[in-house]
């Protein structure tokens, strides 16, 4: 047997790779929203719906969304494709550093007929319940919108509406 190497990458060529490899990411909160999603991470790529059987959605003590498990409930959001710098943005943006937000691997459905399919999400460490502010429970609803979740689902985030 004998071994192959390939040396034909240098380091920096390597690193450039590494940096354009895109991940997924399952936003269910403001970020499913187009315009705010491509301001904060220009060149991110939407690739479609996805679901999160188990969990719901809530809002926050600090007035943004969460999740939380929830045996008989469905999150559903929709799926970005981000390069290595979208994320340097997207933990600031969601104050992981500061400890708002937790960045996770889990599992999600795009397809009921398809194996589930291992993403990013944010989960928030505040579980506490609390109100949103009209504008950004408008951008959450927004993008619900603008990615054709289901009705009943885009309702229930309406409903969030009128806690202000």
């Amino acid at each position: 047997m004998f071994k192959l190497e390939c040396q034909c990458y240098n380091r920096e060529i390597l690193q450039h790779l590494i940096n354009e490899m895109m991940t997924k990411y399952f936003a269910y909160g403001s970020n499913m929203n187009f315009g705010q999603m491509i301001a904060r991470c220009p060149g991110a790529v939407l690739t479609g719906q996805a679901s999160l059987r188990g969990w719901s959605y809530f809002i926050n003590g600090n007035g943004y969304a969460g999740i939380e498990r929830s045996n008989d409930q469905i999150v559903h959001g929709c799926l970005w494709n981000l390069k290595k710098y979208h994320w340097i943005a997207l933990d600031r943006y969601e104050s992981v550093e500061s400890g708002y937000y937790s960045r996770k691997k889990m599992e999600v459905e795009i397809n009921p007929t398809q194996p589930k399919e291992v993403v990013w999400i944010y989960l928030s460490n505040d579980l506490t319940y609390g109100r949103p502010t009209l504008p950004y429970q408008t951008l959450v609803v927004q993008g619900a919108r603008e990615n054709s979740l289901p009705t009943q689902y885009i309702e229930n985030l309406e409903s969030w509406l009128h806690f202000e």
